[in-house]
C-alpha cells in the first residue's frame, strides 16, 4: 500500500478524515517511531468498521499501535494472549452458578470492549479463533442462545508472528476472510531504529501513553461523522467495473486455487472510498483501489502449490492479478 504524505492531495475537498490522518500520525509518532503506512492502513479499517490482522516478526511495536490507536480513538482496550490452551470461553464469556440466587449468571470476556487486541491469534487452534467468527462479522456474541451486541466501534486488531514461525497454527480461511486488511509490520530502518534508540535513551517507557503524550483526538460522535462522509464518497460504474475485474482476475489466475471471495470486492469499494477520504478527495480514483489491492486481497486468496514452489508470494500473487486488469481512464 503506498500513499501520499498526510494533507497532499486535499485541493478542492472538505472531508475531515485528511485531518484526522494528520492529526493521528501526529498523536501515536509519539509512541511509535515509523509504520506511517501501517497506520494509515489502521486508519482506513476503522473508518469503514473493519478489522485488521497485523503480521511481522516479535519487537515491530505491533502491540504498541493497537493500544495507541484505541487511546487515539478514546475507546476501551482489552488485550488476549492467545495460546494453544486459551478455550474459546476466556474470550466470550462464560455462565457461573450463583449459589445465593440459585440461578446461573454470565461473566462477560474480554471481547466486550470498543478495540480488541488478538495477541498472536496464531498461537491458538482453529476452535478457538472460531469465537471471533460471530463477533467480527456481526459485532455480537451469542452465548447457551443469548445474544449480546458488542456495539458499532468494535473492533479487533490481530497480531500474528509470519507462519514459519514454530509453534504457529494458519489461520482458516473463513477466519482470514472476516479481516479488512492483513497489513505486514516492517522492521524499522536504520534511521527510524536509531530514532527508536535515541527516545528510549531518554526515558520512554511504551507502557505508559500517558506520559508519552498519546491521548484521545477522535471521540464517538465525530467517528460516526467522519464515517458518514466516507461513506459519501462518489465512486463511478467504471472504477466498480475494475473492482468487480480485479476480483475476477483473482480467481482466475494461474497462480491461485483459490480467488477473493464477495468481501474482497467490497473491501476493495469500502476502501477505494476510504482511501479517497483521507487524502481530502470525496471522489475515488484508480489509484485509491490499486493502492489497497495488496493489504485487501492477500489474504483471501489460495496460491497453487507450482505457485509456491516457484516462490511467488501471496504479495507477488496480487499484482500479477491487478496487472492483467486496464486501468480506466
Amino acid at each position: 500500500m503506498t500513499l501520499a504524505a498526510p494533507g497532499s492531495d486535499a485541493a478542492g475537498a472538505s472531508i475531515r478524515a485528511a485531518s484526522l490522518r494528520a492529526a493521528l500520525h501526529e498523536t501515536l509518532g509519539r509512541a511509535v517511531v515509523g509504520q506511517r503506512q501501517v497506520i494509515d492502513g489502521m486508519f482506513i479499517a476503522v473508518l469503514v468498521r473493519g478489522h485488521v490482522l497485523l503480521e511481522g516478526v516479535p519487537g515491530t511495536a505491533k502491540t504498541l499501535m493497537a493500544r495507541s490507536l484505541a487511546a487515539a480513538l478514546d475507546a476501551r482496550f482489552n488485550r488476549i494472549q492467545f495460546t494453544p490452551d486459551l478455550l474459546p470461553s476466556d474470550i466470550i464469556g462464560t455462565n457461573v452458578y450463583r449459589a445465593d440466587s440459585a440461578m446461573f449468571e454470565f461473566r462477560p470476556g474480554p471481547i466486550f470492549t470498543d478495540t480488541l487486541l488478538a495477541d498472536e491469534i496464531n498461537r491458538a487452534p482453529a476452535k478457538t479463533q472460531a469465537a471471533l467468527l460471530e463477533a467480527m462479522e456481526e459485532r455480537q456474541v451469542t452465548s447457551d442462545g443469548r445474544r449480546m451486541v458488542l456495539g458499532d466501534r468494535f473492533l479487533v486488531i490481530a497480531t500474528q508472528n509470519p507462519v514459519e514461525y514454530e509453534g504457529t497454527y494458519p489461520l482458516p480461511e473463513a477466519q482470514l476472510d472476516r479481516f479488512f486488511f492483513k497489513l505486514e509490520v516492517p522492521v524499522p530502518d536504520t534511521a527510524d531504529e536509531s530514532a527508536l534508540l535515541r527516545r528510549v535513551d531518554a526515558g520512554f517507557d511504551p507502557h505508559d501513553l500517558e506520559r508519552a503524550g498519546v491521548s484521545a483526538i477522535i471521540d464517538s460522535n465525530v467517528l460516526s461523522e467522519v464515517r458518514a462522509e466516507v461513506a459519501r464518497v462518489r465512486v463511478s460504474d467504471s472504477l466498480v467495473a475494475y473492482i468487480a475485474a480485479i476480483v475476477a482476475a483473482t480467481r482466475n489466475s494461474p497462480d491461485l486455487s483459490l480467488g477473493a471471495s464477495p468481501r474482497g470486492s467490497i473491501a476493495l469499494l469500502q476502501g477505494g472510498k476510504a482511501m479517497a477520504a483521507i487524502q481530502g478527495r470525496d471522489y475515488v480514483v484508480p489509484e485509491d483501489v490499486k493502492d489497497i489491492c495488496v493489504p485487501a486481497l492477500r489474504h483471501r486468496m489460495v496460491r497453487r502449490p507450482e505457485a509456491e514452489i516457484q516462490g511467488i508470494s501471496e504479495v507477488a500473487a496480487v499484482q500479477r492479478a491487478v496487472g492483467r486488469v486496464a486501468v480506466p481512464r
